[in-house]
């Protein structure tokens, strides 16, 4: 696999965490497909990408999102972008703080080991949920999430939208050990989109 296409799924998974947010935050469900590809990859501590998204299905959602921004249909997802960015940020200050780093490290493991429950799960959700709100959740600025209230107040909703948060460090993470940057974005525009394009002719 070559460097920009890694970088290029890499990204599209950063972006599949954050329209799966937008999703439970604007209608309550997301993509069951996508979300349990996205969760598992918390507990995946491979930094291959074929090693954590096992089959192109895994990332369609950010696969579809990408193609979005690089189309400069900006707008019409402008909450997907903003999470994306306020991600990219978290996690570089994450990267600054050993101690909240090694309490998630330490808890995922705990996670990973325990065979109780599927990732998907809604007691796995919610430890992955209280693990983010008790480390991410701490710094400052904090994302706030947009979205219909009846879904937001729904305690099972927002607990997955914190467990989809911490997938989203994880994808920001993964990005970021391919070399990936934001200025690639600019430079590389027109290979990546051509790249997205032939991905979804792949079967």
């Amino acid at each position: 696999m070559n460097k920009l296409r890694e970088q290029t799924l890499a990204l599209a998974s950063i972006l599949q965490t954050t329209t799966l947010i937008d999703q439970l935050a604007s209608t309550g469900t997301c993509n069951a497909n996508s979300n349990q590809a996205s969760l598992k990859s918390i507990i995946t501590s491979s930094t291959k990408l074929e090693e954590v998204f096992n089959q192109k299905q895994d990332l369609l959602v950010g696969i579809d999102a990408l193609k979005v921004v690089l189309g400069n249909k900006t707008k019409c997802i402008q909450h997907i972008i903003f999470y994306t960015l306020a991600l990219i940020n978290l996690e570089k200050k994450l990267m600054k703080n050993q101690t909240l780093l090694n309490q998630i490290t330490l808890e995922i493991d705990l996670i990973k080991n325990q065979d109780f429950f599927e990732i998907s799960h809604i007691n796995s959700v919610a430890r992955l949920a209280q693990l983010y709100k008790s480390t991410l959740g701490s710094l400052n600025p904090k994302i706030m999430i947009n979205g219909q209230q009846i879904y937001l107040s729904n305690k099972h909703t927002s607990n997955h939208i914190r467990a989809l948060l911490l997938a989203g460090i994880r994808a920001v993470s993964l990005w970021k050990s391919q070399g990936g940057k934001t200025w690639h974005l600019l430079l590389n525009k027109k290979k990546i989109l051509n790249l997205i394009n032939t991905l979804e002719g792949l079967n």
